[in-house]
């Protein structure tokens, strides 16, 4: 037991002498204090004889005008933020080549350009508010994540090389007009929206994610994307087609919601939906064909619009309700109905209509006996009212409660809570 004791006493000694002769071999020089700010060029050149710089570094203040360089360091131990330098037109950092912290530039409104040509490692990347900027160069190879927002920024190439990363979030770049990333996986949540009118996004090698949210994109391809463990949604997009025929399974919800311009919809080899299935409001999607291979919804169906068709052959269990309404009169409610019949769809209402008629259903939370009724649509018992497509039943004159006919559910509603998750 001595000797043992002996043992890991040497060791530590050993490792806290190491530890030491780290630290002591930066000179005092590259030690940034605490809380200091850097407000001039003057600052940046007390630091260009330090390879190594110990401590968060912040830069700001209107004292920084034109130009300014961060020379010489190839590592900072802590955080680099340049922040409210309004004076600013261009910085760069071309030797660094790992950050531990962050890497934050933000409220820089008349910054050009920013240089981290050497740059492959960073913990996070934070740009936002910087109306001017086109161009930000690095060399990426490692991040856990980026916020990307409010920028003039036309390319973000210098992150397109990643292959992993926790958190994507490209947003609200007005200039950004393309993504082209070699990303192979995202472990929290992958968000493109509101950037460049015409802004084509490619993720073809991206195997899984844990959330994605596309918005405002005109083309989206994920080729490789087999799973999404949380939520996929598409919504507000211009793109006239959605290929997505390698994926298999969505752990959450999935929506398709006011994508006007779309035409078809690929979900061929999707087989389980862990959430909602939710389709709303896209207008030219006539034929929704694309998941018939879908076998599981594991909370409600919903699906609004102008289709005539709906193929879901496969589907065998559906754990919440159903609303499917269409205003095209070709549509037939039968398979659903006779799915609904036979238990397949579990959930406590059930509503499909389409321009002529209308079935609307609510099980008792007591008796669990059901009533259904086949109507037309402008019948007493049923009535179509608002753009949200709910519908109005009139009480039985025995005032019956269990198996009457109900309202349809507020659909609306229901996209508007799940825009709300997917924010």
């Amino acid at each position: 037991m001595q000797i043992k004791t002996g043992l890991a006493t040497g060791a530590l000694l050993s490792a806290t002498a190491l530890a030491a002769n780290s630290t002591s071999s930066v000179p005092s020089s590259c030690s940034v204090k605490s809380g200091a700010t850097v407000t001039a060029q003057a600052d940046l050149d007390k630091y260009s004889g330090c390879q190594t710089l110990v401590g968060d570094l912040t830069i700001s203040g209107d004292s920084l005008t034109g130009s300014a360089s961060l020379a010489n360091v190839k590592e900072i131990q802590g955080t680099l933020s340049v922040n409210n330098a309004t004076e600013l037109e261009s910085f760069s950092a071309d030797n660094l080549e790992k950050i531990s912290g962050s890497l934050e530039m933000k409220l820089l409104t008349i910054l050009e350009s920013a240089s981290f040509g050497s740059l492959s490692e960073v913990d996070s990347i934070l740009f936002q508010t910087l109306p001017a900027i086109s161009s930000i160069s690095s060399n990426l190879k490692s991040v856990n994540s980026i916020e990307i927002t409010d920028t003039s920024l036309e390319s973000i190439d210098g992150f397109n090389k990643l292959e992993r990363v926790n958190e994507f979030n490209v947003n609200n770049n007005r200039g950004l007009a393309h993504i082209d990333s070699e990303l192979k996986s995202v472990a929290q949540s992958l968000q493109v929206s509101f950037n460049g009118n015409d802004a084509d996004v490619k993720f073809d090698s991206l195997e899984w994610a844990n959330n994605i949210t596309l918005r405002n994109v005109s083309s989206a391809s994920f080729a490789a994307l087999e799973k999404v463990n949380a939520s996929l949604g598409f919504i507000d997009n211009s793109f006239d087609s959605l290929n997505m025929s390698s994926l298999g399974s969505v752990g959450g919800t999935l929506s398709l919601v006011a994508n006007e311009q779309l035409t078809d919809a690929d979900f061929s080899n999707l087989t389980e939906i862990g959430g909602a299935l939710l389709i709303a409001n896209n207008t030219r999607l006539s034929n929704i064909d694309g998941f018939d291979n879908v076998k599981t919804v594991g909370s409600a169906l919903n699906v609004v619009g102008n289709f005539s068709e709906l193929k879901l052959s496969a589907l065998k269990s559906v754990k919440g309700g159903c609303d499917v309404e269409t205003k095209s009169s070709n549509y037939t409610c039968d398979s659903l109905k006779k799915l609904q019949k036979s238990g397949g769809i579990q959930g406590d209402a059930f509503v499909c209509k389409n321009g002529a008629t209308s079935t609307s259903i609510k099980l008792s939370s007591t008796s669990g006996s059901s009533t259904a009724s086949g109507s037309s649509s402008g019948s007493a018992s049923a009535t179509s009212s608002g753009s949200s497509g709910s519908s109005s039943a009139s009480k039985s004159s025995n005032g019956a409660v269990a198996g009457q006919i109900v309202p349809a559910s507020s659909f609306m509603g229901a996209v508007a809570a799940v825009a709300v998750a997917l924010l």
